[in-house]
């Protein structure tokens, strides 16, 4: 899905010593091989932090944490045949907030759950 490919801690640095070596930002562009728009932006970067690692904290929050997945799982194990849904309006009054039932079907197969029961056996008289 996501066609950029992060620059490694070593780019980076050649990227800060390349021009006090007198290097033009698009010298440093072919020598790095990206473009002169990541490589301004990573100059600009250590310039305001002088940090070349990437911050902590990107990206998108989890909705539940540890503790609630395993109360998910922990339902699951006294009761194989609940739903989703019913595992959904269970949680949503002690969370606080809305989860959907497919960020519960994600947990459960993360953890090897899958939303498959296993047919009763007719019994052979």
């Amino acid at each position: 899905m996501e066609n950029r490919k992060e620059t490694t801690i070593e780019e980076r640095t050649l990227v800060i010593k390349l021009p006090n070596e007198g290097k033009s930002l698009r010298n440093i562009s072919k020598v790095v091989g990206r473009s002169v728009n990541c490589i301004q932006k990573i100059i600009q970067k250590f310039k305001k932090t002088s940090m070349l690692a990437n911050t902590e904290g990107r990206g998108r929050k989890k909705i539940m944490n540890s503790i609630t997945e395993r109360r998910v799982i922990h339902q699951v194990k006294i009761d194989p045949k609940i739903s989703a849904p019913k595992i959904v309006a269970s949680f949503s009054n002690t969370l606080g907030r809305s989860v959907s039932a497919e960020t519960v079907r994600r947990v459960l197969r993360k953890t090897g759950y899958n939303d498959r029961v296993a047919r009763k056996k007719a019994l052979n008289w």
